[in-house]
């Protein structure tokens, strides 16, 4: 895969997180990790990724609020956002679609699965 782009992974469980990063760095990604919603935005608008992996359930600000946040920022506004959850309900799924987000992934999520929704969006 060689260079494929720079991921901002966030999770407000850090064993989930690191799992993550990891799971992206051996995909060949250079990745940053944020631990909730506030430090993500800040993360994100220093250096706008080539894409977003974003939990859902988070104390404070969820991922869908960041989700909207990002879309209303002209740097961040085009930015990939896949979404992950344990909740599998549709609603979930609509308003995270309906905040903006690209694709969604349900936990437990495999490595191969997060890589190829990552490689879909970047492609596409």
């Amino acid at each position: 895969m060689g260079d494929s782009g720079y991921i901002v992974a966030v999770d407000d469980d850090e064993d989930l997180r690191e799992l993550m990063a990891t799971q992206l760095r051996n995909g060949g990604y250079e990745v940053a990790t944020a631990h909730d919603g506030p430090s993500a935005i800040a993360l994100i608008q220093r250096r706008p990724p080539d894409a977003v992996v974003l939990d859902v359930s988070m104390p404070g600000m969820s991922g869908i609020e960041v989700c909207r946040t990002l879309r209303q920022i002209t740097s961040t506004i085009a930015v990939p956002i896949i979404m992950l959850t344990a909740q599998t309900q549709t609603t979930f799924e609509t308003a995270g679609r309906m905040a903006g987000a690209d694709a969604y992934l349900a936990k437990p999520y495999t490595a191969r699965t997060l890589l190829a929704s990552l490689e879909d969006l970047l492609l596409s």
